[in-house]
């Protein structure tokens, strides 16, 4: 497997436990996600594109999330693994597209 497709295969998978995360955080609180809007005033649809694993949150939506969960930033990303593989650089894709 290539670099690249062992980032994008682990980025998925990453994103998937945090999107569970999520999402069982804030049903243990008992919130729907509209709730989780006003608690963080991130929009609804944000909400849900994270629990889908549709997107990677940014480091100070990660931060907004955990206060508006009323949990630590170490909670939120509980059990997941550390990441090994890193995007590859744009020299290493260019390099590789063009052999």
């Amino acid at each position: 497997m290539r670099k690249t497709e062992e980032w994008e295969a682990e980025r998925r998978a990453y994103l998937k436990g945090f999107a569970a995360n999520v999402r069982r955080l804030r049903e243990a609180r008992g919130l729907t996600q509209t709730d989780l809007e006003r608690a963080t005033n991130l929009h609804r649809t944000e909400v849900g594109r994270i629990e889908a694993a549709k997107v990677e949150p940014r480091m100070m939506t990660l931060a907004i999330l955990a206060k508006g969960l009323g949990v630590t930033l170490d909670e939120l990303i509980s059990g997941l693994p550390v990441p090994v593989h890193r995007k590859p650089s744009p020299q290493e894709q260019r390099k590789r597209k063009s052999t």
